[in-house]
C-alpha cells in the first residue's frame, strides 16, 4: 500500500475489506470512488451504497471488478478532485466535461501505474497549473483541459505523451512559450488558442500530419 496513502483512506479500506465478503468492486477503487464523492458538494443521486460496480452508479463502468470508466459531461457536478483517484490502476475513461468542478488538479491524482487513454476534464473551472505528474501517464490518447482558469507554463513533460492524438489548452491562462512536441508523433489535433503564449499560433486548431511539430513552437 503507497505510503502517502492517509490514516481517513486507511480506515476506508479496513471498512471496505469487512465489506467486502459480499461486494463485487475492488477495495482499492470502491474507497477512491468514495473519497471522490465526500470532496463534491453535488453528485449524481444514484451514487449511493457500498459497491459501485454491479449497481446503478450513474457514469461508472466496470470489468469485472475494476473501475475502468467514469463518464460524468454535462451534469451540474460542483466540488473537487480527489487524488484518491490514483488509486484506480485499470481506469482508461476519465470524463468530466462541462460541470462546475474547481479547485486545483491535484499534482498526485495521475501516477505511472495509470492505463488511461481519455481525460476530459473541459469547460470546468480548474485553476492552478497542470500537475507534472500527468506526464507520467503514457497510455494517454485524448486530453482536454480547455475553458477552465489553469494557469502557468504548459509543462515540458506532456512532451512525454508519445500516443496523444489530440491536445486541447485552448481558453486557459497559460504563458510562457509553448514547449517542444516533437515526439508526439501521432498528434493530429492541437488547440492553444485564447492564452497568452509567446511565439503563439494564431490558427485556433492545428491538424497535424506530420512527424514534427519543430515549425509550431
Amino acid at each position: 500500500m503507497s505510503s502517502r496513502i492517509g490514516i481517513p483512506m486507511l480506515l476506508i479500506l479496513l471498512f471496505f475489506q469487512v465489506c467486502y465478503s459480499s461486494a463485487h468492486t475492488n477495495v482499492l477503487d470502491a474507497s477512491a470512488l468514495h473519497a471522490l464523492k465526500a470532496k463534491w458538494t453535488r453528485f449524481p443521486e444514484s451514487w449511493e451504497g457500498l459497491v459501485p460496480c454491479g449497481t446503478n452508479w450513474l457514469g461508472i463502468t466496470c470489468s469485472k471488478d475494476r473501475v475502468v470508466s467514469i463518464s460524468l459531461d454535462h451534469l451540474n457536478l460542483e466540488g473537487k478532485l480527489s487524488e484518491d483517484i490514483s488509486a484506480l490502476s485499470e481506469l482508461q475513461i476519465f470524463h468530466f466535461g462541462k460541470n462546475k468542478l474547481s479547485g486545483d488538479i491535484p499534482e498526485k491524482l495521475f501516477s505511472s501505474n495509470m492505463t488511461l487513454i481519455h481525460v476530459l476534464f473541459n469547460h470546468n473551472r480548474f485553476t492552478g497549473k497542470i500537475p507534472d505528474s500527468l506526464s507520467l501517464v503514457k497510455t494517454l490518447i485524448v486530453l482536454r483541459l480547455d475553458v477552465n482558469g489553469l494557469s502557468g507554463d504548459i509543462p515540458s513533460g506532456l512532451n512525454n505523451l508519445t500516443n496523444l492524438n489530440e491536445l486541447h489548452l485552448a481558453n486557459n491562462k497559460f504563458t510562457g512559450s509553448l514547449p517542444i512536441l516533437s515526439s508526439l508523433t501521432s498528434l493530429f489535433r492541437l488547440d492553444v488558442s485564447n492564452n497568452t503564449l509567446d511565439g503563439y499560433v494564431t490558427h485556433s486548431i492545428v491538424d497535424l500530419f506530420i512527424t514534427s511539430l519543430d515549425n509550431i513552437v
